[in-house]
């Protein structure tokens, strides 16, 4: 279940804490739009920005001009999003390299062994 109300709470407000510390990059479709995750990976964290998990979070509606746009995402904690997606929360003490789906008519999430993390 959503909990949009999640992005206004303070962090010390947040019920599920049991995840790892650190940040995400959530889409807007997300995050401000109110849609669920439907799809996420764990990269290599970004060594410039330290708080940085590697987690990218998506619904799995963006198409590539959407996902081409930086401005589309933002950062948010790991706390955070298991608060707003608390089926997520277990997934989040998965290693690099670990990629997520949910179907749209199932509960839980799958791991994907067909996709490749993209490279920069």
């Amino acid at each position: 279940m959503l909990n949009p109300k999640i992005f206004s709470l303070p962090e010390e407000e947040l019920s599920v804490k049991d995840v790892p510390q650190g940040y995400a990059i959530v889409s807007d479709q997300v995050a401000k739009e109110g849609m669920p995750i439907r799809f996420l990976y764990r990269e290599e964290p970004d060594s410039a920005f330290p708080p940085d998990s590697g987690w990218r979070m998506f619904s799995s509606f963006e198409d590539d001009d959407y996902a081409d746009n930086a401005a589309n995402f933002h950062l948010y904690s790991l706390q955070r999003m298991a608060n707003y997606q608390p089926a997520i929360a277990k997934l989040l003490h998965s290693s690099t390299g670990s990629v997520f789906e949910q179907d749209l008519h199932q509960p839980d999430f799958v791991a994907v062994s067909d996709w490749e993390i993209p490279q920069e």
